[in-house]
């Protein structure tokens, strides 16, 4: 019995011995495919109201899985991106949005929320503060600057950057279970038990190396277990409609080759590289267009009234973050990924509040000359965004910076 009862409690200790292991081995090791997310998981902190905000008085320097990019990610004391406190008294221009708000992609200097500090307008010299947190949709965003505007004082111009991700999202996306941001809000937003478990696993992961790691290998399954069957489904459908079609870009694909002025000779608009571009050479008509959905004019109309009674500038941004709508704009055409902005732009004009549109300043991109390692090249539209993760490179940052800060001089 006693014999037992020594077994079963080794048994019992043993697991924890284990968990405790792997958790120091994680720690210790920190390896380069899982210090990303870590690094990433360790400067947001729980947020009662909007679920996620930064952690204030954070210091990391953060290197991109794929080595993307990286950069020193910094917050003050108010959790706000950079270490630039608000100065008491000083006219507020304020910075809000999502990650490309934030600035994924650069050091805390080289956001273009920053590089907008010292913006003069009227004889006033403004402060410019980052209130962007990655993942806000447009309740999200109203959240967070309702809260904001309690600890920051004279608030002159609020830009709100809206994003297609708030509520527009891609049918293959949306197959694998991807839901635009104001949808999952929607669904979540009434939901007191699915707030009180996202709260102890955010909690349990930012405390616990291999709990997260555990959390996103389980995601990541998710995802591909989901791509797998779109994939399945789509091609099963193209070989079922269009069986020649499918046996020629299946197995018959054609070898691009190169030609020797194609690496001396500047073309503008550069070519898309492994992206194939449908331009329309008639404008979509914005009265076509479904309306948007009730979350996001409920945001809108928050942040509207919020403004009313602060009495400050609201000024909805459209800053283009889709590189085939740029594209097309330089070929003096239209892309369908653009109606995100007419939808929102409509909705907000018959509000009566005006829209910074920077799409037009695309047109000063192709060909811009700046240094890359060292050596000074002239720029196509992808050196602006970041391959396959899509926010805005050093360059890019500086563009937005540059185009917002014009726009905003024309804007009555």
């Amino acid at each position: 019995m006693i014999q037992n009862w020594k077994r079963w409690g080794a048994i019992v200790l043993f697991f924890p011995f284990v968990l405790l292991s792997l958790e120091l081995i994680l720690r210790l090791s920190n390896p380069p495919a899982l210090r990303y997310y870590r690094d990433v998981k360790l400067l947001h902190a729980y947020h009662p109201e909007y679920g996620v905000a930064l952690e204030p008085n954070e210091s990391r320097f953060v290197r991109h899985y794929a080595d993307l990019w990286q950069g020193q990610f910094t917050t003050n004391s108010l959790g706000l991106r950079g270490l630039e406190e608000p100065v008491p008294g000083k006219p507020k221009l304020l910075c809000l949005g999502d990650s490309l708000v934030m600035g994924f992609g650069v050091s805390d200097e080289d956001t273009f929320c920053s590089r907008l500090g010292g913006f003069e307008e009227n004889g006033m010299v403004y402060q410019s503060l980052n209130l962007g947190v990655d993942a806000y949709g447009s309740l999200g965003s109203f959240k967070r600057l309702k809260d904001m505007s309690t600890k920051i004082d004279n608030i002159q111009t609020v830009l709100f950057f809206i994003s297609p991700n708030d509520f527009t999202m891609p049918e293959e996306l949306r197959a694998q279970g991807i839901l635009p941001d104001d949808e999952n809000d929607a669904l979540h937003e009434n939901d007191p038990v699915w707030k009180q478990n996202f709260r102890i696993q955010f909690e349990l992961t930012r405390i616990s190396y291999l709990l997260q790691a555990l959390k996103l290998a389980f995601e990541q399954t998710k995802v591909k277990v989901a791509q797998s069957k779109y994939l399945v489904s789509a091609d099963t459908e193209q070989l079922t409609t269009s069986p020649l079609v499918y046996l020629r870009e299946t197995f018959f694909l054609p070898v691009k080759q190169q030609k020797c002025e194609d690496s001396v000779t500047f073309v503008c608009p550069t070519p898309l590289q492994n992206l194939n571009v449908v331009c329309s050479d008639t404008p979509i008509d914005p009265s076509a267009l479904e309306p948007l959905p009730e979350t996001t004019t409920r945001a809108y109309d928050l942040m509207i009234q919020l403004s009313q009674e602060k009495g400050y500038r609201f000024v909805p941004v459209i800053l283009p973050m889709q590189i085939e709508e740029v594209y097309c704009r330089q070929m003096g055409k239209f892309n369908a990924l653009g109606t995100y902005a007419l939808r929102a732009k409509l909705y907000l004009e018959k509000k009566g509040v005006k829209t910074l549109d920077i799409l037009p300043y695309t047109d000063k991109m192709c060909g811009r000359e700046f240094t890359y390692h060292g050596k000074t090249k002239k720029a196509g539209i992808q050196d602006y965004y970041i391959p396959g993760d899509g926010h805005l490179t050093q360059l890019g940052n500086l563009w937005a910076a540059e185009s917002i800060r014009h726009a905003l001089k024309e804007i009555k």
